[in-house]
């Protein structure tokens, strides 16, 4: 588990460091790209031994079933999240955006308004939108430095007879906050009260980084929040297998889950492939050493950055993030405006982020930075963005106020 080695990804048709995205993306191929969430890190041998040995039977045919990674999966949550949630309720997924979106079509009508809390990952609002449905911003409330849910704005939109649905990102990407168990419950009151669904977005809840604040799957809370909940998992943050498209949905309510499932069948979208589910399978059995090894580092990196940011920029924040691998920086003390700071990271800096527009309401003046990484690769990350901000056309002193 050697977290520091590179690994040239450059010629890996990875959309991260592909130099034809990098192009059309940010217009220049020579950037450093600490932007899509997935890390540059080997995945666990476990993973890799699993491939392998599957792939040298040399027949990739039909599986028999999904069977084998659910059950890995439900041996995980019940273990690493002290959730007992029952087998029958989980369902094969090839992806949580995907399924979401089809939990949108399925829950709500064409005239719904359907709620999210920005600034929150951007496929959120176009999978509304998307779907016919109309995006209700909950906005969430920047408090030293942390982000709170607003939760008497989110009892009146709650409370709108053309809403019906809450997406919910939870940990919060791109804030890196771990919900808290009476937040949640709070969350759920709410929605049940005036009869709102929520979809669950919950793909980093394996990426906690403080113990002290554990994560909580929204459908544990109670039988009657779980019936009014799709919770969504996967292994693909855990343990940097986005590519393979494995996923999990969590559906309590007998009629919604059997109507999902169907729905999936109808599209082809219920069965996995071979040499994905053998990773799944293989991640959730065997990866925990590996996990562990992994939030050390990745709380190293964290210590890295704030240390950096303290001595050189002092007037970037980084929002400390309770779980995941991606960093939230607000730059607004910087006095330097939004186009004006995601133009000098790429001319100047040579180095690609998420610019936190994307992210929506909320998300001016903020980038979202990839600290999945080695920490030399983080090291010139941080030193670009010195670069960006401290070149001769902008003196030091001019971020001070």
């Amino acid at each position: 588990m050697n977290f520091d080695r590179i690994i040239d990804r450059t010629s890996t048709n990875a959309a991260k460091w592909d130099s034809r995205t990098l192009k059309q993306k940010f217009g220049d191929s020579d950037v450093l790209p600490l932007w899509v969430a997935d890390m540059d890190f080997a995945s666990p041998d476990a993973v890799s031994e699993a491939l392998y040995k599957r792939a040298d039977h040399q027949i990739y045919g039909y599986p028999a079933s999904n069977a084998g990674f659910l059950k890995a999966w439900h041996k995980w949550v019940k273990s690493q999240h002290k959730w007992d949630v029952p087998l029958n309720h989980a369902i094969y997924i090839p992806g949580i955006v995907s399924a979401m979106s089809l939990g949108i079509s399925l829950f709500s009508e064409q005239s719904d308004s359907v709620i999210l809390q920005e600034p929150v990952y951007q496929p959120f609002r176009n999978m509304i939108i998307n779907n016919g449905r109309t995006p209700l911003v909950n906005r969430l409330i920047l408090r030293d430095g942390r982000y709170y849910i607003d939760f008497k704005d989110l009892e009146e939109k709650a409370a709108l007879k053309e809403t019906s649905l809450l997406l919910l990102c939870s940990p919060h990407n791109p804030g890196g906050r771990v919900w808290s168990r009476e937040e949640l419950e709070e969350l759920s009151r709410i929605c049940l009260k005036h009869d709102v669904f929520v979809i669950s977005d919950e793909i980093h809840a394996d990426l906690v980084l403080n113990e002290a604040k554990p994560h909580t799957a929204l459908s544990s809370l109670s039988e009657k929040t779980a019936r009014n909940t799709m919770t969504c998992q996967a292994p693909s943050k855990t343990f940097n297998i986005a590519g393979e498209k494995l996923a999990i949905a969590v559906l309590a309510d007998k009629k919604k889950r059997e109507r999902f499932f169907q729905e999936l069948k109808r599209f082809s979208l219920s069965e996995g492939s071979a040499l994905a589910l053998t990773i799944g399978e293989a991640a959730y059995t065997r990866g925990g050493e590996w996990l562990t090894e992994l939030k050390k580092y990745l709380n190293s990196n964290i210590g890295y950055i704030e240390s950096y940011l303290k001595t050189e920029l002092p007037e970037v924040n980084l929002m400390t993030p309770d779980a995941g691998f991606i960093g939230w920086l607000d730059f607004r003390n910087c006095g330097i405006n939004h186009k004006e700071l995601e133009k000098r990271f790429i001319q100047i800096g040579k180095i690609a982020l998420v610019e936190g527009r994307w992210f929506g309401e909320g998300g001016d003046g903020f980038f979202r930075l990839n600290y999945g990484c080695p920490r030399s690769l983080l090291e010139e990350g941080l030193k670009k963005l010195s670069a960006s901000l401290t070149d001769d056309l902008i003196h030091k002193d001019s971020c001070s106020h």
